[in-house]
């Protein structure tokens, strides 16, 4: 559909969208101030200096699902803009389309303030001129990704965005100068234009991105870029496909064989960074720093194809002083085991022991940022909430978001979309509701029930309850994980056709250690919090009781030293999983990975599965049924490590091995230092070390606990009958009276939430 036929197809039609911007707004009219400054424990939103709930809403199509989230409410809008649709041609902008469509929505919803998101794809005319700028490929695309929106056909969005876009490979490098240029005037010419006019007093800011997803993945990840002319100026001779691919120590690169591959791939993903913050510097910038600006980066969990995603160097895009907040949407991991009726239900390991899920009733909708990394810089996190619902006649088959298990019926969406509203408000952070709708088999929404539209007013009321609530962390459990290791482990491509998996385009860390590892901690009956190793503090080793460093293989000696430094003398209980320090930057170091741990290794180069088996104390600890708790991967894999001196308690060995031992326990410079050779870890096998680690555990089963200072969320993970604790009187949003202890009968996937 063309704009003119957009327009006159549109309920108001083309007389009424013509004069809306008489309607709204006028020349005296002051622009709309909105930032987030931190007040009582967390960031916050505020518009003109008034406190606002940060729920907003989205969908692939605003007109047919506005009125959705009107009626609920709610009146902070994310809609869709694209960029190409209006850059006309070199320093030409027609910004006519974007005030028609927002004034269109302004007409249905008088009260809408917004907050676009700006796609930055770039003209077919500019990549015609600009052919040097455009990316190249270590593998070359099939024909029928370049220019798919004629290829494909492509239908223009109400706001000009063509909806897969991020599908195309046609474009511009992300190191390319000249685009960066081109693209920063164009975002800045729309800023102004925004500022003169009578949108000003409704536009909070700009959500500029693009790239694979529209989310800042780099372009064609699945064809390893990128070789082009920019990005050799800017990284250097880039390697080989097959060197990228390849790794020369098993699941590990060696610092020496590798330094060109690893230097390339930190250069790589600081370029793509760089790139990303050119906007939000442009945006304050000609705004006069008065409009909100965010961005999608630094998925870690879930980051597929992570290699070659662009978003390794998360630090610097959370650490930019002109970014507000940091988006993205909430974890997919379905699982590897399917029901009777074909929807995968829960990751399974190689021993057996069942994870859960992330969507879906009784999933834990787990978050894929360090978002205490983002918090603790002032920063907001806005989570993207987009399950499908039962109004889709393919529930369970979707384009964009996914509800998951039980999304097919009214009481597993409501239960859904409780969870996913109730983490967002107790959590302390922002987010939108994001319809896709309209793309599948729900021409009016996935939202558009009345009781789906009363929960969603029952939480947006909810949510304006905040402004009187102390936000900030009561976890005593804390994650650590860090994106820089994966410049230096296997590369994502090298285990096609990812068995076992339950994901596709992962690799071995980011989805053991990483993705279904979290779905135990999430189901661990506590609070936990997630933060990058670089931010660990002292006061974090004092403070946290038990805390799990993932995948902190890569360290220098200065990471290594301040991290000790930390730790030591803390009464913490550290748990190192794998290889911690062992990739030092000029080669293996196996001193480090001692120095942290205080314990000895011996490193096996001969594949072993990565299976653990558990001591039978810690098995019936863990009420294993057959007292032989099993955990990790059977697949086999190099190199493996195996603790040779320093244990005082031995927790497990390697299952192929029963005298090789691969988890083990001691006290160490003042800290109780644990080490496990593989991962995951199931629930109530952490459940048993987070009790031993002095951990107060919220519910008497493996539930789902989310909670900040006054408000905390259950999700049960079974039916029956369990006992909730919290640390301060908290009653239930029903107003039931406050206490500190809840006996609940719940059935699988209830949600309950408590504030005070």
């Amino acid at each position: 559909m063309n704009r003119r036929e957009f327009i006159a197809s549109s309920a108001l039609g083309a007389g009424a969208i013509a004069a809306a911007p008489q309607l709204f707004g006028c020349s005296g009219d002051l622009p709309v101030r909105s930032v987030i400054r931190v007040e009582r424990g967390g960031p916050r939103l505020f518009v003109n200096d008034v406190e606002t709930y940060p729920l907003l809403a989205l969908g692939t199509e605003l007109f047919p699902t506005i009125g959705n989230f009107t009626s609920a409410g709610i009146h902070l809008f994310h809609p869709l803009l694209g960029l190409k649709s209006c850059w006309t041609g070199p320093g030409q902008y027609d910004w006519s389309l974007f005030e028609r469509y927002l004034h269109a929505l302004l007409e249905r919803d008088p009260e809408a303030y917004f907050l676009p998101r700006l796609q930055l794809n770039t003209p077919n005319w500019w990549k015609e001129s600009h052919p040097d700028e455009c990316i190249r490929y270590g593998r070359t695309p099939p024909d029928r990704f370049h220019d798919i929106v004629s290829k494909q056909g492509l239908a223009e969005g109400e706001g000009g965005h063509h909806f897969g876009l991020g599908r195309e490979v046609w474009e511009a490098s992300f190191a390319s100068e000249r685009w960066l240029d081109d693209t920063e005037a164009a975002v800045r010419d729309l800023v102004r234009h925004i500022r003169s006019g009578p949108l000003r007093t409704r536009v909070l800011g700009l959500h500029p991105t693009t790239g694979a997803t529209g989310e800042w993945n780099y372009f064609g990840p699945g064809f390893i870029p990128d070789y082009s002319a920019p990005m050799q100026a800017a990284c250097g001779p880039v390697p080989e496909r097959e060197r990228r691919i390849a790794t020369t120590h098993g699941l590990l690169r060696d610092p020496k064989l590798e330094a060109d591959i690893i230097a390339f791939y930190d250069c790589f993903h600081a370029t793509s960074a760089d790139a990303v913050l050119r906007f939000p510097r442009a945006i304050k910038e000609a705004s006069g720093g008065d409009m909100l600006c965010g961005v999608y980066y630094g998925y870690l969990l879930e980051q597929v194809r992570i290699q070659e995603g662009g978003y390794l160097a998360s630090l610097k895009v959370f650490d930019d002083p002109h970014v507000d907040y940091i988006a993205g949407p909430y974890a997919y991991q379905p699982g590897n085991v399917t029901n009777d009726d074909g929807v995968a239900v829960t990751m399974v390991d190689g021993g057996g022991n069942r994870y859960g899920h992330s969507r879906g009733v009784g999933g834990d909708g787990g978050y894929r940022m360090l978002v205490d990394s983002v918090t603790r810089r002032g920063k907001m996190y806005m989570v993207e909430m987009d399950p499908s619902s039962y109004l889709d006649a393919r529930p369970h088959d979707v384009i964009g978001g996914a509800g998951g298990l039980g999304s097919d019926t009214l009481e597993g969406t409501l239960r859904i979309i409780r969870r996913d509203l109730g983490q967002m408000f107790v959590r302390g952070v922002g987010g939108w509701l994001y319809d896709f709708g309209p793309l599948n088999q729900a021409p009016d929404g996935w939202y558009a029930s009345p009781p789906i539209i009363a929960e969603f007013r029952r939480f947006a009321q909810l949510g304006e309850r905040r402004t009187s609530m102390r936000l900030g962390s009561v976890s005593e459990v804390l994650v650590v994980a860090d994106d820089r290791t994966f410049a230096t482990t296997q590369h994502w491509e090298a285990e096609r056709p990812w068995p076992q998996f339950g994901i596709r385009y992962s690799d071995h860390f980011n989805h053991w250690f990483l993705n279904t590892q979290s779905r135990a901690i999430h189901r661990m009956g506590a609070p936990a919090d997630f933060l990058h190793v670089a931010d660990v503090t002292a006061e974090d080793a004092s403070r946290y009781k038990l805390i799990l460093m993932l995948n902190v293989f890569r360290m220098d000696t200065s990471h290594v030293m301040r991290l000790k430094a930390a730790l030591a003398g803390s009464d913490a209980t550290v748990m190192w999983y794998y290889a911690p320090g062992f990739v030092g930057s000029d080669g293996f170091s196996q001193s480090q990975m001692e120095a942290l741990t205080g314990f000895r290794f011996a490193q096996q180069m001969t594949p072993g599965p990565m299976m653990v088996r558990c001591t039978r104390e810690i098995s019936e600890l863990a009420g294993a049924e057959s007292a032989d708790l099993s955990f990790g991967v059977s697949v086999d894999r190099s190199p493996r490590f195996v603790v040779t001196a320093g244990a005082e308690e031995a927790l497990g060995h390697w299952a192929d091995n029963s005298t090789d031992l691969a988890f083990a326990a001691r006290d160490y410079d003042g800290f109780r230092s644990m080490y496990v050779g593989s991962a995951p870890l199931p629930a109530e096998l952490l459940r048993v070390l987070a009790r031993r680690s002095g951990v107060t555990l919220w519910s008497s089963r493996p539930d789902i606990v989310y909670a900040s200072r006054d408000a905390a969320m259950i999700v049960a993970t079974s039916a029956g009958e369990r006992q909730l604790r919290v640390p301060e009187p908290l009653a239930p949003v029903d107003g039931r009276g406050s206490r500190t202890e809840f006996q609940l009968e719940l059935e699988e996937g209830d949600v309950e939430v408590f504030v005070r």
